[in-house]
């Protein structure tokens, strides 16, 4: 019985803390309320889009058109508000139901050095819309270019690959959508005042700007119609020598791959359909193919880059070296890019400062199509059979790569398409890039406040591409094609700027005037043939074509 009754006492006084828990636990959950509230800037004027965060938890909001801004909070909990431009608060909330903010500037942010054009302001100064993207946040993933490293970085700017996402294809780059219905949409990049240069490598650059509206753009006429990207590359700094090494590796998988049916299933499937129509069985083939894990494999991307910089009072020095390459995922797709720069910039008296900005670099691209055009490059028409994606889809399972006679296999059923294996690792694409850019200016100044520049720069770029179709394909002609394109552009630019303050509290007064000259001219040459005689010679044999299967064309603007 004494036994029983501490037993029974133990179980009262159990209970007795679990109650008292589980009101504890009550009280806790009910603490947590809606909190509202209003953020405004030092003038009273709401803000829009500002983060509201619990501070140490996912929980947070935006604010809306009204600067108004509602989420769940605990009493003890503190609020993290936080917008660009503006110093970052830490309120607490303390049982508070509805919270008003005012946020003050950021005068490190503001007082920032932007590139607009000709010349550069502070970011309080600027009156156009104007993205700026620093070296860090460009240098954060591997990428081809820091154009791609563009995505998801500057509000406003579309970033997307074009085809396919092959390894070195080009980038399609949109700053607030596309400008036009006939001509181009492309930004118009220019690079340390170069108009019309290539993405630099982005552990090179130092800053990038996006201007985008009429405002920011004017200076560059209606070349700038779809915006203009600034990029500025590093400089030396007086001081010892520095070096820096940057090394990434990363791989690449394909994500949601569609479920396909098997062997059997794809001859169940058959049958029933003959079934219904009445017709013969389907005769099933011996093998059980995945289409997609034959051309599918793990991609890898490596980028190695090496750079020195230092100087002295007179003299600074910026040189590096690059090594990019990337298997795609697609099997005999990749991409590999060498790259050198060198900025050098040398003050001559106390008046006169003279730089060289030098940039080289070559490509290699093995393509593989991954977008139909219903036509290959040489011209046979293949009913859409290039496009080595969809024909994964597309073809039987129930064959292998190869027939028992050698050759590849064909669709037994639906349309007369290509081989997808053979497609990608068959058929040749192969392109070479060469590029040079050199500039040298000359800055001078005159008077106290007023400076003339000038610049000279040439550019170059010469590719080569490659495509060739052995006579092995049974439903489309084999055949080869080459194409040569040689680029130059001569840019020369001299202008005046006169800059001086104004006084205390009214600012300063900066007038520029300049002339430039730019000429750009493109050559190319191609030329194409079918029913070679050899596959021995690859592309570099097209007079071993059909005589009525030649083509041939050269062009020339300026």
């Amino acid at each position: 019985m004494k036994l029983l009754k501490k037993f029974n006492g133990q179980t009262k006084r159990t209970l007795g803390l679990f109650l008292l828990f589980v009101f504890i636990a009550t009280i806790s959950a009910s603490a947590q309320n809606i909190v509202s509230g209003n953020v405004f800037d030092e003038t009273g004027e709401a803000l829009i889009g500002v983060t509201v965060v619990v501070q140490g938890s996912t929980t947070g909001t935006v604010t809306d058109f009204d600067g108004s801004f509602s989420l769940k909070a605990n009493t003890d909990d503190v609020l993290e508000i936080s917008y660009i431009g503006y110093k970052t608060q830490s309120v607490p909330v303390n049982g508070q139901s509805s919270i008003n903010v005012t946020l003050g500037e950021n005068a490190e942010i503001l007082d920032e050095v932007v590139v607009i054009g000709y010349g550069s302001v502070q970011k309080s100064d600027v009156t156009g819309s104007v993205s700026s993207v620093s070296s860090e946040e460009l240098s954060a993933i591997p990428v081809l270019n820091a154009g791609q490293a563009l995505q998801g970085r500057a509000a406003g700017v579309v970033v997307q690959t074009q085809n396919g996402g092959e390894p070195g294809a080009d980038i399609s780059i949109r700053v607030r959508g596309s400008s036009s219905l006939n001509a181009s949409s492309d930004p118009l990049i220019v690079v340390d005042g170069f108009v019309g240069a290539s993405f630099p490598q982005q552990n090179d650059i130092e800053s990038m700007e996006i201007l985008k509206d009429a405002s920011a753009t004017a200076i560059y006429g209606s070349r700038g119609s779809g915006g203009v990207i600034l990029v500025t590359t590093k400089k030396g700094k007086s001081g010892k020598a520095t070096v820096e090494l940057n090394t990434s590796f990363s791989t690449q998988e394909t994500t949601n791959e569609l479920d396909l049916l098997d062997a059997n299933g794809f001859a169940q499937y058959q049958n029933a359909i003959r079934t219904n129509a009445g017709d013969a069985p389907y005769s099933q083939g011996t093998a059980n193919t995945d289409w997609q894990d034959e051309i599918y494999r793990t991609g890898s991307t490596n980028n190695h880059q090496l750079s020195v910089s230092g100087g002295s009072d007179n003299v600074n020095y910026y040189i590096s070296g690059s090594y990019f390459s990337q298997e795609g995922i697609l099997i005999n797709s990749d991409f590999e890019r060498i790259q050198f720069l060198a900025n050098v910039d040398a003050k001559v008296g106390n008046k006169l400062k003279v730089g060289l900005n030098s940039v080289s670099s070559r490509g290699n691209q093995n393509g593989v199509s991954t977008q139909s055009t219903g036509s290959d490059a040489i011209g046979s028409v293949n009913g859409g059979g290039d496009d080595v994606v969809s024909l994964a889809f597309r073809f039987s399972p129930d064959v292998g790569l190869l027939n028992a006679d050698g050759n590849f296999s064909q669709n037994t059923v639906g349309d007369d398409i290509e081989n997808p294996w053979a497609v990608a690792t068959q058929i040749t694409n192969e392109t070479q890039t060469d590029n040079t850019r050199n500039n040298v200016y000359a800055d001078l100044e005159i008077l106290k406040g007023l400076n003339l520049k000038s610049t000279f720069g040439y550019r170059t770029q010469n590719s080569t591409e490659g495509y060739f179709k052995p006579q092995t394909f049974i439903l489309s002609a084999g055949g080869a094609f080459l194409e040569s394109i040689k680029r130059t552009s001569i840019l020369n630019e001299n202008y005046l700027t006169y800059n001086t303050p104004l006084g205390q509290g009214i600012g300063d007064l900066t007038a520029t005037i300049g002339h430039s000259y730019q000429r750009a001219t493109t050559l190319g040459f191609e030329a194409g043939a079918r029913g070679l005689l050899t596959d021995a010679f690859s592309f570099f044999n097209l007079e071993a074509g059909q005589i009525d299967q030649r083509d041939v064309d050269s062009r020339f603007s300026e």
